[in-house]
This record gives C-alpha cells, structure tokens and sequence, in this order.
C-alpha cells in the first residue's frame, strides 16, 4: 500500500504526459489519411529496405535478418531521439514548462515520454513481425523487458539532460551532436552484423556503446542469445552516465531555476 501511495503521483503525471504526447503526434499528422500510423509504416518501409539491400548472403535468413534490423533500429530511432533531439529543450521549450508548471526534471520527463510514447508505437510493429515471422524467437528472455526499459529510459534522460546543458553553454555543440549522430547510425551495427567481428566492426562492436544497448534489445526478443557480458556493460555505462547527469542537475538547476 505505502509502495502504491508514493507511485501513484508520478503514474498520474506518466498518463497526463502520455496523453499530451498521443495529442501532440496526433496534431504532426492531422492532415494525412494514415495519422499516427505514420510511425509504424515510415519505419516497416525503410527497415525492409535496409534488410533487402544489407541482407548478408546466406549467413542468416531474410527474416531473422530483417527482425535483427527492425529491432536495431527501432532502438536506434530512440537513441536518436535522446541525443539529437535534446540539443535545445532548454532553450525552446520554457514556455511550454512554465504553462505546465514544470520543474526541470519534470519537463525533461516530459520529453522522455514523448521518446517512449513513439518507441511504443515501434514496438507494436516489432510484435507483429514476430508474430508473422514465428513466435519461435520469443522465450524466457522476454522477462529482461522490464529492465531493459527501466535501463534506457533512464540512460535517455540523462543523457538528454547532459547534452542539452553542454549545447547551453557551447551552443556550436549542438550542430556536432547532429552531425555526429548521423555517423553514429552507421558506426553501430544496425543493418551491419555485430557477429562479423573483423577490421573496423571488431573496433566497433567492441567500443561503441550503442551496440551494446543493440544487443539488449535483440536478446530481449530473443533474437540474439543472452550475454551477460552486454548487460554487464550496459550496466556500466548507464550507471555513469546517470550519476553524472545527477550531480550536473544538482549543480545546475538554480541556473534555470526560473523554468517554473
């Protein structure tokens, strides 16, 4: 009872933020005849693409390779998001935190939950292709789900808020950021096999962390086998980034301490 008293505000500010996030993104796409469907369908077409187009000859089926990239880069759109997207959430969104209310840590929750609410939607295409494909990839690692998302939800906000108060004192970051996030797509194994461990993908699946967070989420679905030397170095890396991002907030909050 004490643990559901002290949860139930932050699941009442969870659902009104969901709900202003499905309004939002319902709002992007008012004009179109497929709506929010947008998301699902944008990302089905051009992971197929990259499936066909990557697809490497005869090491993995057409469909195992295509949930390989569906699921990558599903995460990655999320990834994304928490990098590139939160170069100007300070400085562009005071308004909407001042109507609202918001603290600091309130309006980058807020930002989270937009990242989730479209990951969500992704998730629903992830599930129907596995359906269509055979639920024969889907075991006893779909119980890691709920930490997986606990891990990069809140990876993602701290890396979001780290981002953005780095881009406030040195705004030329933020175009860095972009553009090296656009490398990033391609440094990290999303159409690209991790497997292949050979020359510069060795380096790459060994040293960027993004493949890592990769690999979480193609055990989870089952479709790479349980490492827990991937959930040990995901761990790692989430832990220092979260604390970094704590202390960077407790020192900086008075700073947009006006924000409220």
């Amino acid at each position: 009872m004490m643990l559901w008293h002290w949860l139930r505000p932050f699941l009442s500010i969870f659902v009104r933020f969901l709900r202003i996030s499905y309004l939002e993104v319902k709002s992007k796409y008012q004009r179109t005849k497929l709506g929010v469907l947008w998301i699902p369908s944008s990302t089905l077409l051009f992971t197929a693409m990259l499936a066909l187009v990557f697809r490497p000859s005869e090491t993995m089926p057409l469909a195992d390779f295509y949930l390989y990239v569906l699921t990558g880069f599903v995460l990655w759109q999320f990834i994304q998001g928490s990098i590139a997207g939160s170069t100007d959430v300070i400085q562009k969104k005071l308004e909407f935190a001042i109507h609202n209310n918001l603290t600091l840590a309130g309006l980058f929750g807020k930002q989270l939950v937009d990242r989730l609410f479209e990951f969500s939607i992704n998730l629903l295409l992830v599930i129907t292709a596995l359906v269509v494909v055979g639920l024969n990839h889907v075991g006893v690692n779909l119980l890691a789900f709920l930490p997986f998302i606990l891990i990069v939800a809140m990876t993602s906000i701290a890396v979001a808020y780290l981002i953005n108060l780095m881009t406030v004192f040195y705004p030329d970051l933020a175009e860095l950021v972009k553009t090296g996030t656009r490398f990033m797509f391609f440094a990290s194994p999303i159409f690209w096999l991790a497997e292949e461990r050979a020359g510069v993908r060795q380096f790459l699946s060994s040293y960027n962390p993004v493949s890592y967070y990769l690999g979480m989420i193609r055990q989870v679905f089952g479709i790479e086998p349980f490492s827990t030397r991937t959930w040990l170095f995901t761990l790692i890396i989430s832990s220092v980034l979260c604390l970094t991002a704590f202390v960077a907030y407790f020192r900086s909050r008075d700073f947009v301490r006006n924000i409220k």
